[in-house]
């Protein structure tokens, strides 16, 4: 079980609880620049653990170019021309970025709204890499354009073929990535394109 609470809440001793079926659990719609509180408990078919020691967290500021999100809260993806290996991507298309969950951004070259390639960056100006996955083809990645759904994705032709590459990695959904070799001669291959059933950028 994880608990969270806002600053407001904690003045009033309010927390929100979510149960986690694993090690990770995304928090979601947390404020910019703002404080919050989080405890974890264990539990199992005999009951609820101890409550662990509070951690506090302070999220970054918003980006410029990120600052409002549409009316129903729906991600905004912005227009933006980003460093990326062009042979890592089977699209061609328009580029957009948006911010993820922790501290990173994603970024899409398109084939079409509904196929696209998925990269992963520190900044705007960095260069933006592939991300990989050691238990599949990526099929949880579409978690990062905010899907629900495990997606369809091209075969990991490309990074057989490739050479060794910088990149992210990650097993399983909801895991946070970490940055090392990927592709050709790793056990983490990554794909060309994804189909998430999310159409960028927007709704048709």
């Amino acid at each position: 079980m994880v608990h969270s609470a806002s600053y407001d809440d904690i003045l009033n001793n309010r927390w929100s609880s979510s149960a986690s079926s694993g090690t990770h659990l995304a928090v979601e719609n947390l404020k910019p620049n703002s404080r919050y509180y989080f405890k974890v408990q264990a539990k199992n078919v005999f009951g609820l653990g101890p409550v662990s020691d509070t951690l506090t967290y302070v999220t970054e500021s918003d980006d410029p170019l990120l600052i409002e999100r549409p009316p129903g809260g729906e991600p905004i993806w912005i227009p933006f021309s980003f460093r990326f290996n062009p042979q890592h991507s089977a699209c061609k298309g328009s580029q957009y970025v948006k911010r993820t969950w922790y501290r990173k951004f994603v970024g899409v070259v398109l084939c079409n709204s509904l196929r696209y390639k998925i990269f992963m960056g520190d900044g705007l100006k960095e260069t933006f890499y592939s991300i990989a996955d050691t238990f599949g083809h990526g099929e949880d990645h579409c978690q990062f354009v905010d899907s629900y759904l495990d997606g369809r994705t091209g075969t990991p032709s490309l990074s057989t073929y490739l050479p060794t590459a910088q990149g992210y990695y990650r097993s399983y959904r909801q895991e946070p990535v970490n940055f090392g070799p990927i592709g050709r001669r790793t056990p983490h291959p990554f794909v060309g394109w994804y189909e998430c059933g999310v159409p960028i950028p927007g709704k048709w």
